[in-house]
């Protein structure tokens, strides 16, 4: 994945041990050649990271509460600038319960209304692109550019597209799906596939 010279990286599922969450992120980043930005344990296991050329003009997160039990879920964002362009973006790991994911695609929302210049929303949404969550998110002006031939769950197997990035506002999407990786060296690394968007602000 190198090879993708990437801006910014939105991981789920990121190191959320109590004690060592935060110096195993910082290692997932450089091992990337990347910088943390926000996330981790506190944004329930969502993790930012972008390349130093992008400047972070602020960042945040917050946990979900979830029931008892059930594994931590969270939202981390982040108002960034490349090229003298602002952008942000939002990551999120959405409840394998129906109800619950649509309650917190609204929160995802709402932490992508205090960004300015374009969006992207990434994360793993748990449903097919039919579902309640995905059609909260582009009432919400998001756009799906996805290529609906790039599944990405199971990893070595995939059935189902669950995994999304989604635009909204001025930016111009040159490619959204395939990493351009072997589907061995990505089934070694997750058990979701990856998804790439590349987008000319």
């Amino acid at each position: 994945m190198r090879n993708l010279d990437v801006d910014v990286m939105l991981v789920n599922e990121a190191p959320k041990n109590p004690v060592v969450w935060k110096r195993r992120c910082v290692a997932c980043a450089d091992r990337w050649g990347l910088r943390m930005v926000t996330g981790g344990r506190p944004a329930g296991s969502n993790l930012i990271l972008t390349a130093p050329s992008v400047v972070v003009e602020s960042a945040a997160s917050k946990r979900v509460r979830q029931p008892l039990f059930q594994p931590r879920r969270g939202i981390a964002w982040a108002q960034l600038r490349t090229g003298g362009r602002l952008f942000g973006v939002v990551s999120c790991h959405l409840s394998l319960d129906p109800r619950r994911r649509l309650h917190e695609a609204t929160q995802v929302l709402a932490a992508a209304q205090r960004l300015r210049g374009p969006v992207i929303i990434g994360g793993d949404l748990n449903e097919p692109p039919s579902g309640p969550a995905w059609q909260r998110l582009r009432a919400g002006g998001f756009v799906d550019h996805g290529d609906r031939s790039w599944l990405t769950f199971p990893a070595d197997e995939p059935t189902k597209r669950i995994d999304a990035l989604l635009v909204r506002g001025a930016a111009q999407v040159i490619h959204h799906g395939h990493p351009g990786v072997s589907p061995a060296l990505l089934a070694r690394g997750s058990d979701h596939r990856p998804v790439v968007l590349e987008v000319e602000l």
